[in-house]
């Protein structure tokens, strides 16, 4: 038996795959929170964000999430809406996005940015997250150009907060 060689021009080109480098500018950096229970999202946005200078904590539950933000206070969140209930010690705690997100909002001392993602794109879903004071939502498959886009205008353009406390006295 003869074996031919192939000739190369029969054989297909060789992509090169190039990976971004994060961009290290010296200042610290933003903490963003994906709250979202499927690992391969997680992932996904880890690595983009990531290469785009971010530092990605995760959190597959609400309650997760409430730790991680209380451990670690981040600068903005990005929430799923379909997560998985909580086990809680008198059952199941059915979470949602936007309860999340609502509770992580009102709990929190300062308010940070929020984007709702989702795998549907229903018009509900825009105008509750509108409703409870997302910074965006976005629909599945999520486009990177328009996520990062949206991430840097919210963290450039923080909310604005009242630090003022007021106390009630009570009369006498």
């Amino acid at each position: 038996m003869f074996f031919r060689k192939k000739k190369a021009a029969e054989q297909p080109p060789v992509k090169s795959v190039e990976l971004v480098e994060s961009q290290d500018t010296g200042a610290p950096r933003k903490k963003i929170l994906v709250v979202d229970d499927d690992p391969i999202s997680v992932k996904t946005l880890s690595l983009t964000l990531n290469a785009r200078g971010y530092n990605v904590l995760s959190a597959v539950s609400g309650s997760e999430a409430i730790g991680v933000m209380r451990d670690e206070s981040p600068d903005m969140m990005l929430v799923d809406v379909c997560l998985a209930p909580d086990v809680a010690s008198g059952g199941v705690v059915p979470w949602d996005g936007f309860q999340v997100t609502r509770w992580l909002q009102h709990a929190n001392t300062k308010r940070i940015p929020a984007i709702i993602i989702s795998g549907s794109n229903k018009p509900d879903y825009k105008k509750h997250a509108a409703s409870i004071g997302a910074d965006a939502f976005m629909a599945k498959p999520l486009d990177n150009a328009v996520l990062l886009g949206s991430i840097a205008a919210a963290l450039a353009n923080p909310p604005v907060v009242n630090d003022e406390f007021v106390c009630l006295k009570m009369a006498k």
